[in-house]
């Protein structure tokens, strides 16, 4: 009787622990697919990443219109022999700051108007951004203003630059940022402001959207510029709330939103322009202190946010069902 006591108690002990064990597991997979699901990418892939080195320098403009059956995988950018530089992002002639990377010191803090962040290169994969088009997928012309998109990662900064660092040959599985704003101020630059980072699938901003992939629904990205500020540790569960960003992050966002010239009332945020109902970000967000940094920078246009020259429309009208 004994014996078969402690047999029962040790059964009920192995069942125990393998329970606790299955919640913990599932508790750090949920935390896993948070991300996912702000993003819109699969577990298995996030397993994949490695770092990522550019092929060249992505060629500069827009392209007319989409392919109607884009090739898998569908890479659309080009790119030329030649290192990227910050000027690839944003043309820092017509800025006093160097094109070098600025190290913080004592004097570069908020709310000095001299501030100025760090800035560091860290393209994505060509998997990961495409073309900004002058035409729909439908042939139909599009000419929006460019508009700011606001986001969070909800995983560390390096996770999600590895992660647009990852080739991703399905549609469905690619997403990236234009640039990243990590806790400490620091700007990563991913996607040439040209260039359509995805961003925002299923999206709308008063109306307006874009449809550049037949198969999907039309979205922001053919005008957007995506910033996404890095999830403080405590906001990583993607609960409705957090801690906050940091105040370098705030200055750091006004510095940059500054430079686009985008007027105020195209600024957005991802929670706003997304169509599915099931976008939080960004999360604790507050409005007011962006508003008042913003406002003590001068308006700049530093980064073209779309085609940086006129293009000369075909005269011949398009056909509704394209072959290329």
């Amino acid at each position: 009787m004994k014996y078969r006591i402690l047999a029962i108690a040790g059964i009920l002990s192995l069942c125990w622990v393998l329970v606790v064990g299955s919640l913990k597991s599932s508790w750090a997979m949920q935390k896993m697919a948070d991300f996912r699901a702000d993003l819109g990418i699969p577990s298995t892939l996030l397993a994949q990443t490695q770092w990522y080195t550019p092929p060249g320098i992505p060629v500069v403009g827009c392209q007319t219109r989409p392919k109607w059956n884009p090739p898998q995988p569908n890479i659309e950018t080009t790119f030329q022999k030649g290192s990227l530089t910050i000027s690839r992002f944003r043309q820092t002639a017509l800025s006093s700051a160097v094109n070098a990377l600025p190290e913080r010191s004592a004097n570069n803090r908020v709310g000095d108007r001299n501030y100025t962040p760090r800035e560091e290169i860290t393209l994505a994969n060509p998997t990961n951004f495409g073309e900004r088009y002058y035409q729909d997928v439908n042939g139909q012309p599009v000419n929006n203003d460019p508009i700011i998109v606001i986001h969070e990662t909800v995983i560390p900064a390096w996770q999600t630059v590895r992660f647009f660092q990852t080739y991703n040959p399905r549609d469905s599985d690619q997403a990236s940022y234009h640039t990243l704003i990590k806790q400490d101020g620091t700007i990563f630059y991913l996607v040439p402001p040209d260039k359509r980072a995805f961003g925002a699938g299923n999206s709308v901003f008063n109306g307006e959207s874009v449809k550049t992939n037949r198969l999907y629904a039309s979205s922001v990205n053919n005008f957007a510029y995506h910033i996404a500020f890095e999830t403080p540790p405590d906001g990583r569960n993607n609960g409705n709330v957090h801690s906050g960003y940091t105040d370098l992050q705030y200055e750091s966002l006004a510095w940059l939103i500054s430079k686009t010239g985008v007027p105020d009332s195209r600024i957005s945020y991802h929670k706003a322009v997304d169509r599915s109902g099931s976008r939080k970000d960004p999360r604790s967000f507050n409005t007011q202190k962006f508003q008042q940094l913003l406002s003590l920078y001068p308006k700049s246009q530093e980064i073209v946010i779309g085609c940086p020259a006129p293009f000369a429309q075909p005269s011949a009208q398009p056909s509704l069902n394209p072959s290329f």
